[in-house]
């Protein structure tokens, strides 16, 4: 009896199982690519599932005749009627004529509808990051996002530039966002090289900032996420926002494509120092060369304060005609082969003293730069692939100078099954240059020689620059005290380097059912990079040249796993859970080595030293171990609330403080999904979001270790740090609130998105200064907060939507102050940087930046002149009285930046104009401060002949009775400007750093199609494309835009000898087949 009622009892149930049917099948967009994410619904039943991220659904009924209702945001409804069992396999849904969701690529690489984001997103696509092809893709952002600020360096091939999103949060200078290709972190840092520091001297070559190797050309999209709410899931690293790189995948549909892009761009000189042309070298309005030492008429000084120019005079000139000792024709300025035994020289036949307003723009060339890109892509009905090639090759405007990059991607994705599939992304970038130029003050930077060139020389003919008979030995120059000739400084002290680089990763995904899935990830950036750095014999302050090489190592490794679940309680309810854990290994390795004089010319290698070798070794090791969970629940497409958590436990930081949790929370309302708004107002939407995250510092702050310092004799030399360590450091935090909306009208024709927010830094990381008998400078301890408010806008027209005509335009709005509201107890100031004119130069030659409470970031403070009542004070001999008092000259940061952005197309013809304003800020010009100094700018051709009257009063009473009047004492220019414009006094040297500049122009024709596919092209676009054509600024000797280098870092506020702005224009082609 027991067995014949199991029997039944299975009969029943197979019976029972035999009426449920599984129904599967791929959601599929018009381009067939999956939709992940859509609700498919049985109708009359609450029975439903979600499409998966390869676009599979399952869902299982009773029935064999039913109807299916799919939804998913930005398509049509579509309701499917299924008879007999009978499903497709495939399912395609059409885009909605209504509003279309935006996707965007959010923190570790999740796509989400931008409507759902509590906090402020920028997404720039493909075309606005490739129409006009720049060598450093972070370039292309600037003017194109709201919140965000692009800087760069001073200029020359390969230069750096910087990001900073939303003003400066940290005063330790740490401001950089976080870079992020496909989900995995990558590294963005400036390294710079100090070449020597020998009579105090500060050598610069920017060697690029590392996100200027990734080609544009490889990505689909950057989504710049911009508040702390939105890049909380990043950690310690995201404090100052995320800039994350979507590359390009193979194709979504089944067959094999090939796209090529080919530009050929020249360069020329946007800006150049406004030159006079009326007076040469020399003093005291005299000049003649004998050896370029002093043996002549001031020929051993370089000062512009010489003879009048085209006046008709003939005077000995280092390229006038001479013969050597034997009697044959040589160069005056081939003073070896003039020297007699006895100390004299063979006689100079003078020549015209005439001027060369173009000697130093001729002395730059025409720039070229090719870039080439091809890309093939496959697909199958599983999977894609995409593998391309990129070819850069960039001659600079200097003479020599160069920047080469060859490089190699390869993206697979492949759907292994329905629930398993694999991503991988791997990119190998060489980069190469034969020599880069050197920045800053100093002799090796040409910009600094020709401030102190005379506007009589002939810089052409410095071309052959070794003196006869002394090749490779001693170099031709006008001037053998002060300065090295140009062109033996881009040819023969060469900066070169080559650098290999692999970055990439590797995930696989299982989606367990259609709800939960997981994501397991690996991701590999690092890189070898080597340098030389080549000095001839005779260069200044290296007679006997030398010899240096650098060899910098870098790696970073990311793991980690995601676990995914998402439902919906009904149809109106949804939520989506995940958890996930992460841990980044990441190692420095710095190595140099310095022949400081060579034993033979010529020889660059680390044997042909004369003397013992120079040294040194860092290595900077540090691990982040993290967990993470986040959390959204949405209602009707309508009402999204985010969670999201995560805590980190860092290597930097000691036991008992590594550990850091942080927080962000979000909400976002559709209102115009709840309630009917008027006609004119098609999509409205509110978001709210705060947050806090972490900054952790930089390895081996805890405990003190002893340096290794230059040999005494055969004594090796240990010495303490100057800076006491504090082992009881924490993470600085970041507390950030934002609110924001985004509206459109007219049909989506005008959308308008605005943002306000409020970050508060506390918890800062700073060096405070101590007392020097403790043996210390300073000490590294917590203290200092800083609170950022600002306010950013986005708004975008569709001017124009006429028969084969369309116009849009986006004018973006970004305005931001950052105050210091707190500093350490019993601190006043504090000093966050010091742009130094001299190494280890101090007040009188420096900018300083100072942190006060009540000032802001950004603030900086020089010497300058005494004020009375505003007026500068002139002392008796007529000259401005200097005071070495740190007074405020301005601050960096600007008043506000707006892009305006403008999409122009017409049948075939697209043409697109980016115009880019910023407006304030102050920036400190050693240009000017020592083109003045030695009279080759324009401005110091007043007083030439009469003497210059400085503007201000003078005492003519006592200094106990002091009785001020109008300064009405003359003084010869050349004192006058060697006072006023003196190095040690910054308030001279300001300007202000607006301007407005054509950022960008394309102009591009696209074949049409019967021809393109005549030929074998599915599309065929010819274009003209130019960047930064046009500049408009106070400012008449440089760009603005470019600042010093100085370190590992730009130095905002400062221009210090800044190579010329280029304009770049050519041509660009596109082809797909």
């Amino acid at each position: 009896m027991k067995i014949f009622y199991i029997l039944v009892l299975q009969l029943c149930l197979t019976s029972v199982y035999g009426q449920v049917q599984t129904y599967s099948a791929q959601l599929l967009n018009i381009n067939n690519e999956p939709i992940p994410g859509a609700t498919v619904n049985e109708l009359g039943t609450d029975n439903f599932a979600l499409s998966n991220s390869k676009g599979f659904f399952q869902l299982t009924s009773s029935s064999k005749n039913l109807t299916l209702e799919i939804r998913s945001l930005g398509y049509s409804t579509k309701r499917l009627e299924i008879k007999n069992g009978e499903l497709p396999a495939t399912i395609s849904l059409e885009e909605s004529t209504e509003q279309l969701a935006e996707v965007v690529v959010t923190a570790l690489g999740i796509e989400r509808e931008k409507q759902s984001m509590a906090s402020s997103i920028a997404k720039v696509e493909a075309k606005q990051l490739t129409d006009v092809p720049l060598n450093n893709v972070v370039n292309s952002l600037a003017g194109q996002v709201a919140g965000v600020q692009i800087t760069n360096g001073s200029s020359g091939v390969g230069s750096s530039s910087r990001i900073v999103i939303r003003g400066e949060n940290s005063l330790s200078g740490n401001n950089q966002p976080l870079f992020v290709v496909d989900g995995v972190p990558i590294s963005n840092e400036l390294i710079t090289s100090d070449l020597f520091n020998d009579g105090g001297n500060i050598q610069e070559v920017d060697f690029g900032n590392g996100a200027a190797e990734l080609n544009p050309d490889d990505m689909a999209s950057i989504t710049i996420l911009k508040g702390p709410g939105s890049a909380a899931l990043y950690g310690t690293r995201a404090a100052n926002g995320v800039v994350l790189i979507t590359t390009k995948k193979g194709r979504r549909s089944p067959g094999f494509g090939v796209t090529t892009s080919s530009s050929l761009t020249l360069e020329t000189l946007l800006t150049l120092p406004d030159y006079q042309n009326e007076y040469g070298g020399g003093s005291n309005v005299e000049y003649s060369f004998q050896n370029g030492i002093g043996a002549g008429l001031n020929d051993g000084g370089i000062s512009s304060y010489g003879p009048r120019l085209d006046q008709g005079l003939m005077i000995r000139q280092f390229d006038s005609p001479s013969v050597d000792i034997n009697g044959n024709p040589v160069r005056a300025g081939d003073v070896i082969s003039r020297r007699f035994p006895d100390g004299s020289f063979t006689e100079i036949t003078p020549t015209p003293w005439v001027s060369r307003p173009d000697n130093v723009k001729n002395f730059f060339e025409t720039g070229i730069t090719s870039q080439h890109n091809v890309a093939v892509s496959s697909a199958s009905e599983n999977g894609a692939a995409r593998l391309s090639y990129s070819n850069l090759r960039n001659e600079g405007i200097l003479p020599n100078t160069n920047l080469d990059r060859d490089g190699i991607s390869i993206s697979l994705d492949q759907q292994l099954s329905r629930k398993l599939s694999v991503d991988a992304f791997a990119n190998y970038i060489n980069s190469r240059s034969d020599n880069k130029p050197n920045l800053g003050y100093g002799y090796e930077n040409v910009m600094y020689g020709f401030n102190w060139t005379g506007r009589q020389t002939d810089i052409a003919a410095l071309r052959n620059y070794w003196q006869a008979g002394q090749e490779g030995i001693q170099h031709y120059d006008f001037n053998y005290l002060w300065l090295t000739n140009p062109y033996l400084t881009l040819f023969e002290n060469t900066n070169n380097f080559n650098k290999n680089r692999v970055l990439g990763n590797a995930s696989i995904t299982y989606d367990f059912t259609e709800k939960i899935s997981l994501r397991v990830r690996i991701g590999l950036d690092t890189y070898s990079d080597k340098r030389e750095f080549r000095r001839a014999f005779s260069t200044n302050r290296r007679p006997f040249g030398g010899f240096r090489e650098d060899n910098i190592s870098f790696s970073e490794m990311n793991t980690d796993f995601l676990l995914s679940f998402k439902d919906q309680i009904n149809t109106h309810w949804k939520y989506n859970l995940s958890l996930g854990a992460n841990r980044m290994d990441q190692k420095i390795d710095y190595i140099y080595s310095e022949a400081y004089q060579l034993a033979v010319p010529g020889i660059y290698t680390l044997e042909n030293s004369r003397v013992p070798l120079r040294g040194s070794s860092q290595i900077f090791n540090k691990r982040i171990n993290s967990v993470y969970g986040l959390g959204n629940i949405s209602y009707r497409s309508s009402l999204y609330f985010d969670l999201t958590l995560r805590n980190d436990w860092s290597s930097t930081l000691s036991a008992e403080n590594n550990s850091f949790a942080y927080y962000s929370a979000g909400l976002s309302y559709v209102v115009s999904e709840m309630f009917d708004l008027p006609q004119s107002v098609s999509y409205a939407n509110l978001r709210l979001s705060a947050s806090s995250v972490g900054n952790d510092t930089d390895p081996y702050q805890l405990n003190n270790t002893f340096q290794f310092n230059q040999n005494y004799g055969s004594y090796t030399r240990v010495t303490n740090e100057t800076v006491l360590k504090n082992s009881n450091l924490k993470p600085e935090r970041l507390n950030a609130y934002e609110i924001g909306t985004e509206i459109w009208f007219l049909n989506d024709r005008i959308q308008l998105d605005l943002s306000a927010y409020q970050n508060t830094s506390i918890n800062q990381i700073i060096g405070r200064p101590i007392s020097i008998g403790s043996g210390f400078s300073n000490i590294i301890e917590n203290g200092g907060e800083v609170r950022t408010r600002g306010f950013e806008g986005m708004l975008k027209f569709d001017l124009l939507r006429y028969t084969g005509l369309k116009w849009q335009s986006s004018i973006n709005f970004t305005t931001y102050q950052s105050v210091v509201t707190k500093l350490p107890e019993g601190v006043d100031q504090y000093v966050t940087g010091v742009a130094s004119v001299f190494a280890g130069s101090g007040g009188s030659n420096a900018v300083f930046y100072i942190a006060k409470e009540g000032g802001r970031v950004g603030d900086m403070y020089g010497t300058g002149f005494v004020k009375i009542e505003g007026q500068t004070l002139f002392g008796p001999n007529g000259l401005p009285v200097q005071d070495n008092e740190l007074r405020l000259l301005g601050n960096y940061n600007p008043d506000f930046i707006t892009g305006f952005n403008n999409q122009l197309s017409y049948k075939g013809v697209q043409l697109g104009v980016l115009i880019d304003w910023r407006k304030g800020g102050t920036i400190v010009s050693r240009t000017r401060a020592l083109g003045s100094t030695s009279g080759v700018l324009q401005e110091t051709l007043e007083g030439r002949e009469n003497g210059v009257i400085g503007e201000g009063v003078m005492n003519v009473g006592t200094n106990d009775n002091p009785q001020y009047v109008t300064n009405t004492t003359s003084v010869a220019a050349s004192t006058f400007y060697n006072s006023y414009f003196d190095r040690g006094n910054e308030e001279s040297a300001l300007y202000d750093a607006s301007y407005i500049k054509l950022r960008q122009l394309s102009l591009y024709y696209s074949m049409p199609k019967s021809f393109s596919n005549s030929i074998g092209f599915q599309d065929i676009k010819l274009g003209f494309v130019g960047s930064n054509l046009l500049l408009f600024t106070e400012n008449p000797h440089f760009d603005p835009e470019l600042n010093a280098i100085q370190g590992r870092n730009i130095t905002y506020g400062v221009e210090d000898m800044s190579l010329p702005s280029t304009r770049s224009y050519g041509i660009s082609i596109k082809t797909k087949f």
